[in-house]
């Protein structure tokens, strides 16, 4: 009897040594499982990517044309980099390791089923097409995902926000800004910029330095051949000429300049509009290219239009009443008055200085 225990002993123990080598092996397998790809995608082999949203029936879909991906419905217009790297780079490349749930039923819960998703991407190759299904997040910045093409559900890190079926979430708000530019027209005036060479009188330009032979390298080197140096100015453009006795605003130039650089819509115009009134200013870059400037303004919105791009687009009111309600007579000043308005400012800031101080 005696014995007979002691082998069923030596029998159990040996089962739960085995046991216990088994479970530990498979927890280190688990554990060094090493990360695979969610998708087998060659990124570029993607021409065309679909996105849907769960409780939404308007998918946004982006073409690739050449090496930049678009809006289908809006093709020529540019998206934001970033957005379209979440598509096509940071979720493609995705790594996973064991699944959460390898069971049909399980797709549900996750909200990853076929009929039942937060989102669904999908990527078409030429024919062949492969679907991603993104559910809810089980934590800051993870959601579960699941291939379309098997039932094993996953977690990665990703932010669902940056998915969205809204077009105007991709759009660069800054794609009408003009940057250097080298002409503004509006009614018949244009002004441009030019280079002119200045004469520089050598002395006058040293006598008031102590020591001139510091100064003579940067003088001399502004033009080499002769006592001139080239200076940027904004002049009237010909046939046109300057006003008697005034001169060009080249401040109020410069305001301008920098609400055309800063230039930001909100959102490509959903209708066509009938308006009433349409301003027009059209400005050329460092390059010569024309960029033609429509502003219009209907009830309480604002819009905008550029030569290039077919649609309108709506923007801010501040920046519609900066670029729209101009005339290029505005950028004339007289002399005597700029130096009036200067001293009166320069007045008013010394009063108020001296009312502070009492």
């Amino acid at each position: 009897m005696n014995k007979a225990v002691t082998i069923l002993s030596v029998v159990l123990g040996a089962q739960v040594i085995l046991a216990g080598a088994l479970f530990y092996n498979g927890q280190n397998s688990f554990e060094t499982q090493a990360p695979v790809s969610l998708l087998s995608l060659e990124q570029q082999t993607i021409n065309e990517i679909t996105l849907q949203e769960g409780d939404n029936d308007k998918p946004l879909t982006l073409v690739k044309n050449g090496e930049d991906w678009h809006l289908a419905d809006y093709p020529n217009l540019p998206l934001l980099d970033y957005k379209v790297s979440a598509l096509t780079d940071t979720l493609i490349n995705s790594k996973v390791n064991w699944p959460v749930s390898r069971t049909e039923a399980s797709h549900e819960r996750f909200k990853v089923a076929d009929d039942n998703f937060e989102k669904r991407i999908t990527y078409k190759l030429g024919d062949d097409k492969v679907d991603i299904l993104l559910g809810e997040s089980p934590s800051f910045k993870k959601l579960y995902v699941r291939n379309g093409d098997n039932n094993d559900v996953f977690t990665i890190e990703f932010s669902g926000y940056q998915l969205s079926v809204d077009k105007n979430d991709w759009l660069s708000k800054s794609l009408l800004s003009v940057k250097d530019i080298s002409e503004i027209s509006q009614a018949g005036l244009a002004f441009e910029k030019t280079q002119v060479q200045q004469d520089v009188d050598l002395d006058k330009r040293t006598e008031s330095i102590t020591d001139k032979s510091a100064a003579l390298p940067d003088i001399i080197n502004a033009n080499a051949s002769s006592k001139t140096h080239i200076e940027t100015i904004w002049q009237v453009k010909a046939p046109a000429k300057l006003p008697e006795g005034q001169t060009l605003d080249t401040e109020r130039i410069d305001e301008l300049l920098a609400q055309f650089s800063s230039l930001t819509v909100t959102a490509i115009a959903e209708q066509e509009i009938a308006f009433a009134e349409i301003e027009k200013l059209s400005v050329k870059d460092a390059d010569g290219k024309q960029f033609d400037f429509e502003f219009a303004q209907h009830e309480d919105s604002y819009y905008v239009k550029r030569s290039d791009f077919a649609p309108w687009f709506s923007l801010g009111k501040a920046q519609f009443d900066n670029l729209a309600k101009i005339n290029a007579n505005d950028f004339f000043i007289t002399p005597d008055d700029d130096e009036n308005s200067q001293q009166l400012s320069q007045e008013t800031g010394q009063q108020t200085d001296t009312e502070t101080s009492e």
